[in-house]
């Protein structure tokens, strides 16, 4: 009896620091077209996000990558990426989003290689509790 209650409390000192280790998971990605990997690393408690992506076109063998960063704040999150399509051409992507007591903002931009804005949405919503 005593056994079991020494590794039930042993189990509850260390859990908590197993579940605050960052999360990373792959994922391998095979079509008739398109082979890559996709890689999200996930850490609860410093609030970031990171998803990085990698496509190989099997005909030609040209690659496209996107990098995916997210980081918590007080009252939502900022994010901010890069990505290059398979002919080269590379964007820049800046997105914040605000949470109030009663709408949530959200800001979102994606720039060219020479920092012209080719696409921009910004949203007010009532936010639901």
């Amino acid at each position: 009896m005593t056994k079991h209650l020494l590794t039930a409390a042993a189990l509850a000192l260390f859990a908590p620091a197993a579940l605050a280790d960052p999360v990373t998971k792959i994922v391998t990605i095979d079509t008739p077209k398109y082979e890559g990997t996709k890689t999200y690393t996930r850490d609860k408690q410093e609030g970031t996000f990171v998803r990085d992506t990698e496509l190989t076109r099997k005909s030609d063998g040209a690659t496209a990558t996107r990098e995916y960063d997210r980081q918590r704040t007080a009252h939502g999150y900022n994010a901010e990426g890069t990505l290059t399509r398979f002919n080269g051409q590379t964007y820049d992507y800046d997105a914040k989003v605000r949470r109030g007591e009663y709408r949530v903002g959200r800001s979102q931009v994606l720039r060219n290689s020479s920092g012209q804005v080719v696409a921009a949405r910004r949203t007010v919503r009532p936010r639901r509790h």
